[in-house]
């Protein structure tokens, strides 16, 4: 009698066990629901992080004037305020003429002295993004081209800025050597040593008989190598059509380096 009260008293022992392990706090099983239920999903996909004001990207930056060269911020081309015979010209905005470079960068300097890029030295002449922009007339009129190079932000590798160094060295040695690599060139250099900038006069003899006389600033900063060349051809010994009426250099220099420096990453404007 006793072995079955026992059997018995197990056996419903049993079946509370059973109960107890089928019902949660919450008789509608939502605690159970509320474990094993995925996250509910967020209002919208998280965005690309936005890319920093100061770098280049792939795309024109936006309110950038039609004509922009893709990857060089339209801020960073120099006010034709700043350029010399502005007062004369009146010269168009450099960033709506502005044309993208692909490839190694022929800076103007270097292509009307003779001195094109060694194969060797190709990589110092292909940076991360690069374009040119050409204002004025032509022939015997006063036309100026900025060239905008863009190595890299040099605060993520020191090689970037020695790279940007070497680049701006080949650069103005090439208008140094101009004499060297053109017959009958000749080459004043107006600016003075230590300057924040490079500046000189060149005449040029072209194979036709006419001679082009170029002033040339180079403004090298941070990951950055900047050039402006403003140039006129004359034929037979003759001048440019139009005195050339410049500010000082040092104002030049400045006049390219300020938005340069607003624009483009790493560059401190010294």
């Amino acid at each position: 009698m006793r072995s079955i009260r026992l059997v018995t008293a197990t056996a419903a022992a049993l079946v509370c066990l059973g109960a107890l392990s089928a019902c949660g706090p919450d008789d509608n099983g939502g605690q159970d629901a509320g474990k094993t239920a995925a996250p509910a999903p967020s209002d919208g996909a998280p965005s690309a992080p936005a890319p920093s004001n100061g770098a280049p990207s792939g795309a024109a930056p936006s309110g950038a004037p039609t004509g922009a060269a893709k990857g060089i911020p339209a801020k960073a081309w120099m006010d034709t305020k700043s350029i010399p015979m502005d007062e004369t010209y009146h010269y168009a905005p450099l960033a709506a003429n502005a044309k993208p470079l692909t490839g190694v960068v022929q800076f103007k300097g270097m292509e009307l002295c003779h001195a094109p890029v060694a194969k060797d030295d190709e990589y110092m002449f292909t940076g991360t993004a690069a374009a040119k922009a050409s204002v004025g007339f032509g022939g015997d009129r006063w036309t100026a081209q900025q060239t905008l190079l863009f190595e890299g932000d040099p605060t993520h590798s020191s090689g970037t800025k020695q790279m940007t160094n070497l680049t701006d060295g080949h650069l103005t040695d090439a208008l140094k050597g101009c004499a060297k690599t053109v017959p009958g060139a000749t080459v004043k250099v107006t600016s003075g040593e230590g300057a924040p900038f490079f500046a000189a006069v060149l005449t040029v003899p072209q194979a036709d008989g006419s001679t082009v006389t170029l002033h040339e600033y180079v403004v090298t900063d941070g990951g950055v190598v900047n050039e402006l060349s403003v140039w006129a051809t004359a034929k037979g010994g003759a001048q440019p059509k139009d005195a050339w009426k410049a500010p000082e250099d040092k104002y030049v220099g400045s006049g390219m380096s300020a938005p340069m420096c607003e624009a483009l990453p790493g560059c401190d404007g010294r």
